[in-house]
């Protein structure tokens, strides 16, 4: 299955060492809830937020849709993730690289 299909449908994938989940984020108390992507390594033992903006959408699943474009994004090369952990940041990357049959 597509990694990008199993992570909509599922909510989350796990791989080498790391769980990306797709979460939401009501941070503001706002009636409208924001779709974030969590990161749980397990050489860290702690979650990290992707601090890349992700565009909100008219929809919750828009909003989802739009959260798994910016995993794609990173998994091609065209925006750097921003966890606050270099570290983790790079295993994302390698990670979903290797998903997307890159080397």
């Amino acid at each position: 299955m597509d990694w990008k299909k199993k992570l909509r449908e599922e909510g989350y994938i796990e791989l080498d060492g790391l769980r990306i989940e797709l979460s939401l984020d009501n941070t503001f108390l706002d009636i409208d809830y924001i779709p974030r992507v969590l990161v749980y390594a397990e050489e860290t033992g702690r979650w990290h937020v992707l601090r890349n903006p992700i565009p909100k959408g008219k929809t919750l699943e828009e909003g989802w849709d739009n959260a798994v474009e910016v995993l794609d994004a990173i998994a091609r090369g065209e925006v750097k993730p921003d966890l606050g952990e270099p570290d983790v940041e790079t295993r994302l990357v390698n990670a979903l690289r290797k998903l997307n049959g890159c080397p």
